[in-house]
């Protein structure tokens, strides 16, 4: 099993969806967000 962790997006959007796609080629079974997906970043508003 493939496993990803990430963290402290802070609302960048085009951060989280690199990440997104990077997993989905890298074959990810499961994936865990380890916080700070909001806050001071470009796009407070993503979540």
């Amino acid at each position: 099993m493939r496993l990803a962790f990430f963290s402290d997006i802070h609302g960048n959007l085009e951060a989280l969806e690199a990440v997104l796609e990077d997993m989905e080629k890298r074959g990810i079974d499961r994936c865990y967000c380890l916080g700070d997906l909001v806050g001071y970043g470009p796009r407070e508003y993503l979540f």
